[in-house]
């Protein structure tokens, strides 16, 4: 299956989406003039709302966060994986001599 990359930026997105929102222009005007659909526009303006909403209810997740989250978690089980691989060396090991 082949994903669908957006010619859009992100900034590109939120540029336009604030841009509807805070100038007179129609959405037909605003369409014309980026090349853009209604149905897009508005699709955006539904994420940027609800991306809004989550941001003031909390429930939004901080992605530098998240990543910080996972890169301790990876760095702790590589860490326990470090301790019992040296543990198993020593138990293979016999006075020094490998088995």
């Amino acid at each position: 299956m082949m994903t669908h990359r957006s010619r859009w930026a992100p900034e590109d997105k939120i540029r336009i989406v604030m841009e509807s929102l805070s100038t007179s222009i129609t959405t037909a005007e605003l369409c014309r003039k980026y090349n853009v659909t209604p149905m897009t526009v508005n699709a955006w303006k539904d994420k940027f709302f609800q991306g809004g909403k989550m941001a003031l209810a909390g429930t939004l997740k901080d992605p530098e966060k998240e990543l910080q989250d996972e890169n301790r978690q990876l760095k702790s089980l590589i860490g326990e994986f470090a301790i019992a691989n040296d543990a198993l060396k020593k138990a293979l090991t016999e006075g020094g001599k490998r088995r």
